[in-house]
């Protein structure tokens, strides 16, 4: 989708809800072009990627714990 920067400001709602849908908008203001789109966000994980193996729960420790008040 291509849209200038007054359509952008005035119709964000509309634009916003296309990238979030994974379409990329771009914003055109006089000679310059912006893209706009929606940021994958960022896990733990994918920092893990390719330099560890999670073996076994990853919620646990395995170890025997009990919260004190």
């Amino acid at each position: 989708m291509k849209v200038t920067s007054r359509e952008f400001q005035r119709d964000f709602t509309r634009i916003r809800e296309a990238a979030a849908a994974g379409e990329l908008v771009y914003v055109t203001s006089g000679n310059q072009e912006f893209l706009f789109q929606r940021v994958q966000p960022k896990t733990w994980q994918g920092a893990l990627r390719g330099k560890a193996k999670i073996v076994g729960d990853l919620y646990s420790t395995g170890l025997d714990w009990e919260s004190v008040k």
